[in-house]
């Protein structure tokens, strides 16, 4: 058996191997692998203030005094840098939320995003071979904006365009497809009645698809 003082360096030794492999330099990660790994990186990473410095170096504009971010974040198309995330000073992004930055997401101060909220700026149904729908339903992004002193619960979904006001209020689980007005309490999605699309226009579509071809 090994003397009791090597066995204490060896313990030490694999703790820190197994630190490291956990908590990899984000900058050598980024230099050896690009932004798509730093983002694989942040969801896995378990440190909100590491997530909001990498951010911040990453092209995030996000104010000093900001709430550290996550952690676990999950960022969406966000192309060569993360610059389409605003987020104030005094505001807070929960564990696990998913932000979409295909186009600007703005937090302005004081904000509270709860855990495992969905904050999107785009919409695509999927311009796919058979797939007529995509004409009926166009692509579009838009910048999401969560003003002052707002919070949104966890679970919420906050769908692109869409602009929540001051001090406003939305509900755990929430599905938000409408600007919400400032100071105000949304506390369930609202009730829509389900449209059925016309023969006629899935028709038109799938003869302008076919025209394509």
């Amino acid at each position: 058996m090994l003397p009791k003082p090597l066995r204490s360096v060896l313990a030490h030794t694999r703790t820190l191997l197994w630190r490291q492999s956990q908590w990899p330099d984000p900058e050598q990660l980024f230099h050896a692998y690009g932004l798509y790994v730093i983002a694989a990186f942040l969801q896995q990473c378990w440190s909100p203030t590491l997530t909001k410095d990498v951010l911040m170096r990453h092209g995030a504009q996000i104010h000093p005094e900001a709430q550290p971010v996550g952690p676990n974040v999950t960022l969406h198309e966000f192309g060569d840098s993360f610059r389409n995330l605003s987020i104030g000073a005094h505001s807070h992004v929960g564990r696990q939320v998913f932000l979409d930055l295909t186009d600007r997401i703005i937090i302005e101060d004081s904000v509270s995003v709860g855990m495992r909220a969905v904050i999107l700026t785009h919409l695509n149904v999927g311009e796919y071979p058979g797939k007529p729908i995509a004409k009926l339903i166009p692509k579009k992004q838009q910048p999401t904006i969560l003003r002052r002193g707002c919070s949104v619960g966890a679970g919420a979904i906050v769908l692109c365009g869409v602009e929540i006001g001051e001090h406003a209020v939305v509900g755990a689980g929430v599905v938000v497809d409408r600007d919400v007005p400032p100071r105000t309490v949304v506390s369930s999605s609202r009730q829509k009645p389900d449209y059925e699309i016309p023969e006629r226009l899935l028709h038109k579509a799938e003869q302008a698809l076919a025209r394509q071809r």
